[in-house]
């Protein structure tokens, strides 16, 4: 399990550089269908964000519960 880097502070670093990377573009165009692809990403990782922390869970046990509660799943200090 890694906690050096990004991952100090968030659990999913390269999932919420992606998501900014898909907000940008629609929130800069003001299009509403890219901001419904942007929600529509944004399930998609949540989804796969359970399924990767259940399985974390399952591999690391107390270790990986010690680390969720020191980190965040997205954005530090929000989510």
């Amino acid at each position: 399990m890694i906690r050096s880097g990004p991952y100090r502070r968030l659990r999913h670093p390269i999932y919420a550089g992606l998501l900014a990377m898909y907000a940008g573009p629609a929130l800069a165009t003001g299009e509403w269908l890219a901001l419904i692809g942007v929600a529509i990403a944004g399930l998609a990782y949540w989804r796969k964000i359970r399924l990767e922390e259940a399985n974390l869970e399952t591999a690391f046990g107390g270790d990986y519960e010690v680390y969720r509660r020191e980190t965040w799943v997205l954005v530090p200090g929000v989510f």
